[in-house]
């Protein structure tokens, strides 16, 4: 029994700024005859009004005017950035942690390659999820990630969109196994049939996801779209209770109350040192838990950020206490697919997290719903090559964090101008950068590294 829960992107060389300049200087220049006579005629025109307007001003008296100020561009060591990187040691395979932990919480659930909490007064490592370096992760509102809107794509005749990362055949593909999928799970509709078949309970409702239920004839060492390792139940306006106060199967009769009903399948797989690839395309991101609390009629269910009142995660003190069996690792690769109609997951049909189950929820909250706060700051968490949205106070300080399995960096600016107000040099997996903002507005940065990363702080 276990309790829940909460291809590869190639590295830019040094070539990539200047490949990014000529990029630009190749828009600049690239105008047509058309377009440069059109704009002769505006300037005329313009000229024409200016002159106009000089003829009818008032006299002006010029006094002495100091010269504008001009900036010098901010030099960047970026050779020294790209040889720091190089020297990076990310964890030895897709399975493994890295070699060094933060000193404060990083990551978030369901959303990030690594997270780390902090439980007892530890920050300890709670989740791998994907594998090394970019992860196509479709698990924004406005990408067309849920099972039906993979459907209604894959119906629609259209190519895929690139966030997709998959050919048209790929998309058949994958479309079919969750359509398995579906009619595996639509076999056990209730809670009441699931455990009527054999399954058991292995949590309590867990917040945008549900009850666990272990299949007697789930996936064994070989992946089968049609024989999920367990089904999720969950019913509206559920409340989270521990499995004694919910229910259970005994004797293939369910002991709770009425109204779970099937919102999407758990699929589990042997711990191999590779992330595992067993439905179509690359947007099944699987996962591995670390310092999980199993068992204890205390227990709450799925990892929650929220720490102190969750024993299921971190602390194997208060996990034997309250007669549970702490795990260092649960060894297997596991991942959701909610692939039930009704509970249409607009975060993606494998995101860990369904805000159409209860929780009722919207996709852009889940993410800061799954993050743990840092005292005193906050917390950006650097997911997937992608900064987030941070909007804070002045005086209040950003603390990013890197959950990625490459190094990043946090600069001004962007890749054609660096700004110099603030660069963190290059920090790797798990480490942190710390900055503040005393004026009001918007700040973009960039990842030196990592050109296409780019963002923006607003300071209100």
């Amino acid at each position: 029994m276990w309790v829940d829960e909460g291809d590869s992107m190639q590295r830019h060389t040094r070539a990539a700024l200047p490949l990014l300049t000529l990029a630009l200087l190749a828009a600049a220049c690239g105008s047509t005859a058309a377009d440069r006579t059109a704009g002769e005629e505006s300037a005329e025109s313009a000229q024409a009004t200016v002159a106009a307007a000089v003829e009818t001003a008032p006299p002006v008296t010029v006094t002495d005017v100091p010269a504008p100020e001009t900036t010098a561009p901010v030099a960047l060591p970026v050779d020294e950035y790209f040889d720091a990187a190089a020297g990076f040691i990310d964890a030895p395979d897709d399975r493994s942690l890295p070699p060094e932990s933060p000193t404060s919480p990083a990551g978030s659930y369901g959303f990030s390659r690594y997270v780390f909490q902090q439980a007892d007064g530890e920050i300890v490592p709670t989740l791998v999820e994907g594998p090394r370096g970019y992860q196509v992760r479709c698990q924004q509102a406005d990408q067309d990630c849920s099972y039906l809107e993979l459907k209604a794509l894959h119906d629609s005749g259209d190519e895929p969109p690139e966030y997709l990362g998959m050919t048209r055949d790929e998309l058949g593909d994958l479309v079919g196994e969750l359509a398995i999928t579906e009619a595996a799970v639509d076999e056990h509709n209730t809670i009441e049939e699931a455990c009527a078949a054999g399954f058991t309970i292995s949590s309590s409702q867990n917040p945008n996801m549900g009850i666990h239920a272990q299949n007697p004839n789930g996936t064994g060492a070989e992946f089968d779209p049609a024989r999920p390792s367990m089904i999720l139940y969950a019913r509206e306006g559920g409340e989270r209770l521990t499995q004694a106060e919910q229910g259970d199967c005994v004797d293939g009769e369910w002991t709770g109350d009425p109204g779970y009903e099937s919102v999407g399948a758990v699929f589990t797989l042997p711990m191999t040192e590779e992330h595992p690839s067993a439905f179509s395309g690359p947007i099944d991101n699987w996962h591995i838990h670390f310092n999980t609390c199993a068992g204890s009629p205390e227990e709450g269910g799925e990892p929650s950020p929220e720490g102190d009142d969750n024993v299921a995660v971190g602390s194997r003190t208060r996990c034997e206490e309250s007669g549970g069996f702490f795990l260092d690792v649960i060894p297997v690769w596991m991942m959701h697919a909610y692939v039930d109609p009704g509970f249409d997951a607009q975060g993606g049909v494998f995101a860990m997290f369904n805000p159409s189950i209860w929780p009722v929820s919207d996709v852009d909250s889940l993410t800061g719903l799954r993050t743990q706060p840092v005292e005193g700051a906050a917390v950006s968490s650097i997911n997937n090559f992608a900064f987030g949205n941070i909007t804070v106070n002045v005086g209040d300080s950003v603390v990013f964090t890197n959950s990625d399995g490459v190094p990043h960096t946090v600069t001004g600016g962007n890749p054609g101008a660096p700004s110099g107000e603030f660069d963190s040099g290059v920090f790797g997996t798990g480490q942190s950068f710390e900055t503040s903002f005393d004026t009001a507005g918007e700040y973009e940065l960039f990842c030196v590294l990592h050109p296409g990363m780019t963002g923006v702080i607003t300071v209100e």
